[in-house]
């Protein structure tokens, strides 16, 4: 009898390419429909403030099923629900681009969020499992600077493409750079062998699922963590998913204009984050996220009240950016932790919490803006909900100390720091 040769296992170097590559395909895919939304309104037949629908269509299927596709993970393998969602991620942006009606559209968002929701988990999971929490607030950093990174490179050639075009060859052009990720994938990241049976959770697969997510919602410090990323998402989505009608509006840019204004802002968040992670795993993830929630409040409150100034709402838009780069790599790093037996689980319930967050300040932002409430009510809203991040991370801190075990390891009183 032979006997079976070894699983390989990927380098953390490689994983950490694919989890850059993935971030970038999802943050192309959530930031290229900003700068697109008052074409797409028009050509539809649909008021432009309403636009920021599909927003929220997108976030509402990942905060319903990200957390069942990080459970998926945890018991049949990253690489597998990684490999669906790319798939599936394809197949709703090559619809969206055949799409002439708005309901429609809505409907091939919400499966590319579908496809986002298996994605994102899968790749926070990976690089947990592959570096150390005292090297993993740099690492997610890199992953948080790649999924921005799209607003540098990606979203300004697919506005391009769309002002030179239609808007629907930029949807089409994500569903290109999905199937070169899908290859990069197959390439990179190796099949994980197969759970032995004594491995495997006893019950229905459904049944494992959802009693691996009630067990990771028993812990106070993730709950406030969560609360934290829901607060976080909104303070940025609010505002920025209607920015292209904001720029619009106020500035009269067209697609193209609207890309590059998102460029810079993206600039400062790669920066951002790429700084931030190297700054939390010094100085503490919680200070960090105190220091980024107070700029970005002040950021995303001054850009719809700085008047027509272009030069000024510019900075202040780019300096909103920047926080935001600041902060995510640490809210990230958090929660990889709290519950390392789940992580999983855990990301995944981050994921859902910080699309939760999109699509209720996005639907909200498009209920007040359909009646005519200013931009300056929305930037106040945001900014608002940046400071309520504060007092959770308080919460935080206690709770994890409260409940941590005398012979906890270094990285995990790090988590509650």
């Amino acid at each position: 009898m032979t006997t079976p040769a070894p699983a390989r296992t990927a380098t953390p170097g490689r994983v950490l390419a694919i989890a850059v590559c993935s971030a970038f395909l999802v943050g192309l895919d959530s930031m290229i429909t900003v700068p697109l939304i008052p074409e797409i309104a028009s050509d539809t037949d649909t008021a432009a403030r309403s636009g920021g629908l599909l927003v929220s269509a997108y976030a509402l299927l990942f905060a319903v099923v990200a957390p069942l596709c990080g459970a998926m993970s945890d018991r049949i393998g990253r690489r597998r629900i990684l490999c669906t969602g790319l798939v599936v991620f394809a197949v709703a942006n090559v619809l969206t681009g055949l799409g002439s009606d708005f309901t429609f559209i809505l409907a091939t968002r919400a499966l590319a969020g579908l496809g986002s929701a298996m994605i994102m988990p899968s790749v926070y999971a990976l690089i947990a499992e592959n570096f150390p929490f005292e090297r993993r607030g740099k690492v997610m950093g890199i992953v948080v600077a790649g999924l921005l990174s799209s607003t540098v490179l990606g979203v300004p050639l697919g506005s391009s493409l769309a002002y030179l075009l239609d808007w629907r060859a930029a949807f089409v052009a994500v569903a290109v750079v999905a199937a070169v990720v899908y290859v990069t994938v197959l390439l990179l990241l190796p099949a994980a062998a197969p759970k032995a049976p004594e491995e495997r959770a006893s019950g229905s697969p459904m049944a494992a699922y959802f009693g691996m997510i009630r067990r990771a919602v028993t812990t106070p410090a993730l709950l406030c963590v969560l609360g934290s990323t829901l607060l976080w998402s909104a303070a940025l989505y609010g505002m920025f998913s209607n920015i292209g009608v904001f720029f619009a509006e106020r500035f009269d840019f067209n697609e193209a204009q609207t890309g590059f204004a998102i460029m810079g802002s993206g600039a400062g968040s790669m920066a951002g984050a790429l700084l931030g992670g190297r700054i939390a795993d010094r100085l503490g993830k919680r200070r960090v996220l105190v220091v980024a929630a107070l700029v970005a409040a002040a950021g995303v409150t001054a850009v719809p009240l700085i008047g027509d100034r272009l030069a000024v709402v510019l900075v202040a838009f780019i300096l909103w950016g920047t926080a935001v780069g600041v902060g995510q790599p640490a809210l990230n790093a958090l929660v990889s932790e709290l519950r390392p037996e789940m992580r999983g689980t855990a990301l995944a319930l981050n994921g859902s919490a910080q699309y939760a967050g999109m699509m209720l300040a996005t639907s909200l932002a498009a209920t007040l803006l359909q009646n005519s409430v200013s931009f300056g009510v929305i930037g106040v809203i945001c900014g608002v909900c940046a400071l309520a991040v504060l007092p959770l991370l308080v919460g935080v801190r206690v709770t994890a100390a409260q409940t941590a075990p005398a012979t906890e390891s270094v990285s995990q009183k790090e988590a509650a720091a």
